[in-house]
């Protein structure tokens, strides 16, 4: 059978119908809460599907956000019945009975968290499917279960339908970005997914296969296989660059290829999304997010970081720049006023990874790990689309931020196995995300949100001139 023929037909049905895209959104929010079904089926990926389906069907948003909440409250409602039903007695079936981790995660969560959980554990990829069914066995009170299982409804079904609706309304309009403008927005946030779901499944794995905590891998908190891994890395990064600043005339007709097609993805809104995170990147940008937070640890008396941190700053202004001079790349002749640097290798790919990559380290040191679920992607997010912007605005050659990427992977996890030999910052997690916060907000205010507008007509799109 021709897959993409069933496709386009049920596609073409299916919003012919919204009754049935409706009752399939309700069915999958509802799967996706359901203990053991919902950690089986890839809600997430076809809950954006159906979404983008319900904006081609013209369904009510308002509607469609209904459907979801209902969807997902009848999921956890029904994990709930049966665990209030069974008891402990549901640990003694398959499949719990051969893998009792999966129920008693979920019993601690509770158990710590209590009401709580029911919110959070809806978020965390792992417990998603079995907190309501834990929070039924410790019988906890139908009422209360009922308007915490509500508030965490609300609070994840925009996160699910929004994404995809967004996308199939923007489809369909011509005042903004297109299907390919779209589709390298989806890409860079598929790949952020699956870094955030793979780094958490890394871990684990380091956990149960620990090795000796001496010499290179020593690791103050206890932790050497990850100091392994640090230095693993180091040497991928290195290599990695070493092979592209080896291949770069191999890699010219790559970089002309790609630029020629990010010039057709230029638009305007667009444009202003990536000169404001490009401007972010810029090193007067990350200088003050990088002084508030070298300020607030030299307060604090944290000497060891804050000279890391200090050491950080000075690589990443020279670094770059003396790599830049020494290959004498010059950049793609594509916008009004591109920087006068040479081009190879991207200092904002170098530092960006450098300074979010840190930022990223330092974060999953300090804190606890239900926050960094969250904040894991957020940063890989700002991480990976800084890097993409530069080009995106034809201000870089595709080799140019793979080799700042790969040399700023490497300087990171030097970094990073350097701070993770001396003991753990005596630092309260409200703290760090407080100044974090005050950081992001004086580069922005002081720097991005000034240097905006002659952003714009710098990065201005002119008719390509010469390649490499």
């Amino acid at each position: 059978m021709d897959f993409i023929a069933f496709y386009t037909e049920l596609r073409t049905w299916l919003i012919a119908h919204p009754e049935a895209i409706l009752a399939l959104i309700f069915s999958m929010a509802m799967l996706e809460a359901v203990a053991v079904i919902g950690a089986i089926v890839p809600g997430v990926a076809l809950l954006f599907v159906l979404s983008v389906l319900a904006a081609h069907a013209h369904i009510d948003f308002t509607l469609l956000l209904v459907t979801g909440i209902a969807g997902a409250m009848a999921g956890d409602g029904f994990s709930y019945a049966i665990g209030r039903t069974f008891q402990h007695r549901i640990e003694n079936v398959w499949p719990f009975r051969k893998y009792p981790q999966w129920l008693a995660r979920s019993e601690a969560y509770v158990e710590q968290h209590g009401g709580k959980s029911i919110i959070f554990g809806r978020f965390i990829g792992p417990l998603r499917a079995f907190v309501p069914m834990a929070a039924g066995i410790f019988r906890m009170k139908p009422l209360y279960f009922l308007w915490m299982n509500f508030l965490s409804a609300v609070a994840w079904a925009p996160f699910h339908l929004i994404p995809g609706y967004s996308f199939g309304i923007a489809a369909a309009d011509s005042s903004l970005p297109g299907r390919g403008q779209l589709l390298f927005m989806a890409a860079l946030l598929i790949l952020i997914a699956i870094l955030s779901w793979l780094l958490p499944i890394i871990e684990d794995w380091l956990k149960h296969h620990p090795i000796p905590n001496s010499g290179a891998h020593y690791d103050a908190d206890g932790q050497p296989q990850r100091q392994r891994v640090t230095l693993w890395l180091a040497g991928v990064g290195a290599t990695g660059f070493i092979l592209t600043a080896g291949s770069l005339s191999l890699l010219q007709p790559l970089d002309h290829r790609a630029a020629q097609e990010l010039i057709t993805l230029r638009h305007p809104m667009m444009d202003h999304f990536f000169v404001a995170l490009s401007t972010f990147g810029d090193q007067s940008s990350l200088l003050v997010f990088g002084a508030v937070l070298l300020g607030w640890l030299l307060l604090r008396g944290e000497w060891r970081t804050a000279g890391l941190v200090a050491l950080a700053a000075g690589i990443g202004l020279s670094v770059p720049a003396f790599m830049k001079y020494v290959w004498a790349v010059p950049r793609p002749d594509l916008v009004a006023n591109p920087p006068a640097s040479f081009s190879f290798p991207s200092g904002h790919a170098f530092t960006t990874v450098m300074v979010w990559g840190f930022l990223l380290i330092f974060f999953g040191r300090l804190l606890e790990s239900r926050i960094m679920q969250l904040i894991r992607p957020l940063l890989m997010g700002i991480m990976l689309f800084t890097i993409a912007s530069r080009p995106y605005l034809g201000v870089h050659w595709l080799s140019d931020i793979m080799a700042g990427s790969f040399l700023g992977l490497s300087t990171v996890a030097l970094l990073r196995w350097s701070w993770h030999r001396t003991p753990r910052p005596n630092l309260s997690m409200p703290e760090v995300l407080g100044v974090t916060l005050l950081a992001l907000s004086l580069s922005i205010s002081l720097v991005v949100w000034p240097k905006h507008s002659q952003a714009m007509i710098d990065y201005a799109l002119q008719q390509p001139a010469s390649v490499r």
